[in-house]
């Protein structure tokens, strides 16, 4: 009986299935494509296709339909035993319900009290994407993403309301998945879904001292309960250099020097005409590849994909490879209260990187030298002269490669204690490591001054990482109009990095390269060296937030660090927050006023700190080795101290003041935000001069100077045409910052002008072309002012100091590198099945030293060298000279990106979710009155760990490499 009973309760249930078949509408009766249409309770999902149609076998007919899709209000439907359904969604005005991914949790777009900015994965940049910053660039107010380079080894430099350092400026701090202090190249650009930007302190304070910068938030994609997928994403792209140098060829290399006077008959014998940069660079393919598979359940979601980049760049010695892995896995137990999340990530990357200085050849090899004798030799006559040598040889016989591997397991455990209340505790592990190889063959101008040169380089950087935090939320009083949530953390980080680095000189066997390096012949004291250093951090932290009915929200964060890097006297830093909204369009006088959607004003103040510019054990007293001394018949190693002890060294506090208000009109139809900052930052790290024997060591480093940074920031977002069959919408974003250095020296350390920036031009060694004062911002051009040109070709150049004399005390501030208004501008259209987007950026009121021009716009040299095709050529009669003369705005608006994109209609094909192919180019063109080759340049042209990185922006280097225009087809597919 028992038996026969569950058998039939069992077919009764059975028999309750249905299929359900329904249509998915927004008001205007336009069908919705992708919406999600899931089973409440049930692993039964799907989503709409391109007519809004959905197909929901095996349902239970009392099941209760979960309806969502992006924009729109999500909607919640009871069956009761129907199988058919007619849905239509409303339009989620100013998406105020947004989920918005805010540090250390989540928050609704109308909760949110804080400056920031939100970028999804339908806004982001097409086309070719090394990491998350190209899926930025020009798209948030106030972020300067910069690529100077068409280096593809080579990542961008960002910033975010301006320089805030001097030394070791990192720009943002970046965080991914919840895990701070990540590395954007760990994560393919395809497994991005949304990117958030804390860009005022009253919402990056919860990182604490390493929050100075900003932060940016990086979401990952996650399964779905709703349905199973497979996605494949790919393209192919062509690169081709954008502009390269418009140097002399053959035949007017031979006039100029004609008219000059200039005698080079020693040169009759070279019939050639070479464009040196035409012959090392190429057209580049990129290919990349991206694969995924996602699901999930009622009780769990999983998501794995594999990315692979492959890009050759313009230049014949530029590539690089990359294989990056992911995998997502969250299970829910003990209903629903448990949550286990695990995450893997592994980046393997194969890199060549160029030899910049070839492109200082390029200049200056004569365009009647050929590349190659007529017996198929490389040409090598000219390898021994200065900055000159076969750049096409250096390119062949010379690497410098990389091989990283970046590994990284997280995992997670939550609970409800009960109602509201969540504990948290996450793990991470990650390891990077790094094999570096260099050859220099003594075969070409590079590697003969040593006979060849070949350098290996291992480095390995491990990370751990635990954190704890308990949330509460709540809601109380009438109707629950009030609401509450705070959150408290604990957190522990342990950094171990270690390197070791060997180089050898004098190979008579070349054909091994740097693989085997103990064939070298010469091994000098100091040339095979190692290292090790680490650093912990624990901090405390916590933040609270209450809104009442939308109208009045406070948060208040407070974080306490504690890190090894400080000196004894400061090993912890306090680093607090507070932010205020005012939600004025929900208040009852702006019932009546119905154009008005939103309205809202936020007011924020915070303190952060920068730890970056603090290297370990920088507060203590080091010694090194230093020459040898004799001993009982020995010589043995040395040392002396070479670093002074600081106990008070400690992080670089910036306190940010932010007013923004936000709004959106015209249901809305124009919504936007305007934001004013005041950014003070202060007790910045520098290394001083002090005096001996007061201290051992002659230098150290300390924390004296203070920086100001002011700035206002617009965005606007447009639906210019929304209509059933075409819409257009544009968005604008505008910024203009203020940087000035306003403290440099105290009591105990002090320095007058920081003179900095090297143009590097021959004739004119050691003459720097930036200053460091107060008063004035970082990127100051300090020189001679030029203001023209005497009818006999000399410079004319002001005698400041009126004392008949030209000489460095007629220096003065002749530009800021930095710009006055940054702007990004983009266009969206949609037609029926067609999609396209154009995206310009650029800036306004910034200057560039044009520093190839001054090195090879003039005929000093050109009898034995080649020359810019430039009227200063024939005119110039002296030699070149850092001036203003050089100096020049660089405002430029670039067409950064564009793309063309066609949805097909897969409602005929049941294995086919979703397909689209597009068309997109990038770098298309740029209008600008500079007369270089781009007017974006790199922010430092070494790494952000050099001495006086960033603090000399704004040149144009004569080893510069060009920028590469791109065309791209792709395509995605969803299965």
């Amino acid at each position: 009986m028992l038996l026969l009973f569950v058998w039939a309760v069992s077919l009764c249930s059975f028999a309750q299935n249905i299929t359900l078949r329904g249509n998915v509408s927004d008001t205007k009766g336009d069908p919705l494509v992708g919406v999600t249409v899931q089973a409440e309770g049930s692993t039964a999902g799907t989503v709409t296709d391109a007519d809004g149609n959905f197909t929901l076998p095996n349902v239970p007919g009392n099941a209760t339909l979960v309806i969502s899709y992006m924009g729109m209000r999500t909607q919640t439907i009871e069956l009761n035993g129907r199988t058919t359904l007619n849905v239509v969604l409303e339009e989620d005005a100013e998406l105020l319900d947004e989920v918005v991914v805010v540090g250390y949790g989540t928050q609704t777009r109308r909760e949110i009290t804080g400056s920031i900015a939100n970028v999804s994965e339908e806004n982001f940049n097409k086309g070719i994407n090394r990491d998350a910053s190209d899926l930025l660039q020009g798209k948030v107010a106030g972020l300067i993403v910069t690529s100077g380079s068409g280096d593809v080894t080579r990542g961008s430099q960002i910033r975010l309301r301006g320089t805030s350092t001097l030394q070791n400026d990192q720009g943002p701090m970046i965080v991914i998945d919840g895990i701070p202090g990540g590395d954007m190249s760990t994560v393919s650009p395809s497994d991005i879904e949304s990117i958030s930007v804390l860009k005022d302190a009253s919402s990056a304070a919860i990182y604490g001292s390493r929050a100075a910068g900003g932060v940016i938030l990086i979401t990952t994609k996650r399964g779905s309960g709703a349905k199973n997928l497979l996605q494949y994403d790919g393209y192919v792209s062509v690169d081709q250099v954008a502009n390269k140098p418009d140097m002399m060829n053959a035949a007017e290399w031979r006039a100029t020097n004609k008219e000059l006077g200039n005698d080079i008959s020693n040169f009759d014998g070279y019939t050639a005409d070479t464009d040196w940069f035409g012959e090392m660079l190429r057209t580049g393919i990129s290919t990349n590849h991206s694969i995924s598979l996602s699901g999930g359940g009622p009780k769990h979601n999983y998501r794995a994909s594999y990315t692979f980049l492959d890009r050759t760049g313009i230049a014949r010695d530029n590539e690089m490879t990359r294989h990056s892995f992911r995998f997502q896995l969250q299970q829910r137990a003990i209903n629903d209260r448990l949550r286990v999340g695990l995450t893997g990530s592994g980046t393997l990357t194969d890199m060549r990187f160029p030899f910049r200085d070839d492109f200082i050849l390029a200049y200056n090899m004569p365009p009647v030298y050929p590349v190659y004798n007529e017996d198929g030799s490389y040409f090598t006559a000219a390898n021994n002269a200065y900055d000159q040598g076969n750049p096409v040889q250096n390119q062949d016989q010379n690497y410098r490669k990389a091989s990283n591997n970046y590994f990284y397991g997280a995992g997670d455990l939550q609970f409800d204690i009960v109602e509201g209340l969540n504990l948290k505790a996450s793990f991470y592990k990650s390891r990077f490591s790094s094999d570096y190889s260099e050859w220099e063959d003594p075969r070409n101008s590079r590697g003969d001054g040593n006979n060849g040169l070949a350098v290996r380089q291992a480095r390995k950087w491990d990370r751990e990482l635990m954190e704890w935090t308990a949330n509460y939320e709540t809601t109380f009083g009438a109707d629950k109009t009030h609401k509450f949530d705070a959150i408290l953390g604990y957190s522990w980080e342990n950094n171990v990095f270690s390197s070791q680095r060997s180089q050898a000189t004098d190979f008579v066997v070349n054909s091994m390269g740097a693989d085997n390096i103990q064939s070298g012949n010469s091994l000098k004291i100091g040339e095979v060296t190692s290292s090790k250093n680490a650093y912990k951090l624990i901090s405390f932290f916590g933040r609270a937030h209450y809104s009442y009915q939308d109208r009045y929200m406070v948060t208040a964060t407070v974080r306490r660090d504690g890190s090894s890097k400080f000196g004894k006297n400061h090993k912890w830093g306090t680093f607090p927050s507070a932010s205020a909204a005012w939600g004025i369009s929900q208040e009852p006088f702006m019932e009546e006023i119905d154009w008005v959607k939103d309205l809202k004003l936020r007011v924020g103040y915070g303190v952060t700190g920068n730890q970056d510019g603090l290297q370990p054990y920088k507060s203590l007293e080091l010694y090194s080795a230093a020459g040898t001394y004799y001993s009982d018949g020995s010589q043995l190693t040395a040392y002396k101290i070479s670093q002074n002890a600081n106990p008070d060294l400690k992080w670089e506090s910036t306190a940010m003041l932010n007013i923004g208000l936000d709004f959106s009109l015209f249901n809305n139809r124009l919504n936007g935000t305007i934001e004013w900052y005041d950014k003070q930052t202060s007790d910045m790290l520098y290394t001083y001069a002090v005096s001996t024997p007061t201290y051992v060591y002659d230098k150290m480093q300390a924390n004296v100077g203070n920086m100001s940074n002011k700035g206002v920031e617009l965005m606007l977002n447009i639906d210019v045409v929304k209509n059933k069959t075409f819409t257009y919408t544009t968005t604008v974003n505008l910024a203009h910052n203020i940087n000035k250095v306003t403290k440099l020296s105290n009591e105990l350390y002090s320095t007058g002008r920081i003179y900095t920036g090297d143009p590097w031009i021959r004739g004119a060694s050691g003459v720097t072309s930036h200053v460091v004062e107060v008063g004035y911002p970082v990127g100051q051009f300090y020189m001679l002012k030029c203001t023209g040109l005497t009818e006999d070709g000399k410079y004319i150049i002001e005698d400041r100091n009126k004392d008949g004399q030209i000489t460095d005390d007629d220096r003065t501030y002749v530009g800021d590198s930095q710009p006055d208004l940054t702007f990004g501008w983009n266009h969206s259209f949609s037609w029926k099945n067609w999609d396209a987007s154009i995206f310009f950026r650029g800036t306004a009121g910034n200057k560039v030293l044009n520093n190839p021009r001054a090195a090879y716009g003039n005929n000093t040299y050109l009898s034995g060298a080649n020359a810019l095709n430039d009227e200063l050529v024939s005119i110039l009669r002296e030699n070149s000279r850092v001036t203003s003369f050089y100096v020049e705005d660089a405002s430029h608006i670039r067409l950064d990106n564009m793309a063309i994109g066609y949805t097909f209609n897969t409602k005929s094909t049941d294995w086919l979710e979703r397909a689209r192919v597009y068309v997109a180019g990038q770098n298309l063109f740029v209008i600008t009155g500079y007369k270089g080759l781009d007017p974006e340049v790199e922010l430092f042209r070494g790494e952000p760990s050099d001495d006086g990185a960033g603090l000399s922006p704004g040149i144009e280097a004569r080893n510069y490499m060009p920028k590469a225009r791109s065309f791209t087809f792709g395509v995605n597919l969803t299965f």
